[in-house]
C-alpha cells in the first residue's frame, strides 16, 4: 500500500510553513508583551491545521481511496509540529517567556489523543478490506 502519497507530502510542507509562522508569532507576541493575542493565535492555528488537512484529505481520497481515518494526516501533523517546536525552541530565537515544558507537556497531551487516534485506525481498518470500507466494494 502507497502511504506517502502527493496530498499526503504537500499537506506535510504546508503544516511545516504554518507550524513556523505559528512559531515566529507565538515568540513575537510574548516578547513583546501581546498575551491577548496568545489564545486567539492558537485557536486560528488550530483551525488553520484542520482545514488544510480536511482539504488535502479529500484529494488523498481521489488519489488513493483507502479508509484510514485521516490518521496519516494526523500522524504527519504531530511529528512536524514537534520537529518544528522544538528545532525552535533549540536554534531558533524563542521568547525569554517560553517555557520547554510546555512543549513537553503537549508532547504527551497529544500523544495520548494521537493514541485514541491510533485506536480508532486499527479498529476501522479491521472492518475494511485493504483499505476501503466493506459497504464500498460492491456499489
Amino acid at each position: 500500500m502507497k502511504t506517502l502519497t502527493p496530498p499526503l507530502i504537500k499537506f506535510g510542507l504546508v503544516a511545516i510553513l504554518g507550524t513556523t509562522g505559528f512559531r515566529v508569532a507565538l515568540s513575537t507576541f510574548l516578547t513583546e508583551g501581546h498575551f491577548n493575542f496568545i489564545i486567539p493565535l492558537s485557536i486560528l492555528f488550530t483551525i488553520a491545521m484542520f482545514m488544510a488537512g480536511r482539504h488535502f484529505g479529500k484529494k488523498d481520497h481521489e488519489y488513493l481511496p483507502i479508509y484510514d481515518v485521516g490518521f496519516r494526516f494526523h500522524l504527519v501533523t504531530f511529528l512536524q509540529f514537534h520537529v518544528v517546536s522544538y528545532a525552535w525552541a533549540l536554534f531558533g530565537y524563542p521568547s525569554k517567556l517560553e517555557n520547554i515544558g510546555v512543549l513537553h507537556n503537549t508532547l504527551i497531551f497529544w500523544s495520548i489523543l494521537l493514541g485514541f487516534h491510533t485506536y480508532y485506525y486499527v479498529q476501522a481498518k479491521k472492518n475494511s478490506i485493504r483499505h476501503i470500507n466493506k459497504e464500498d466494494l460492491f456499489d
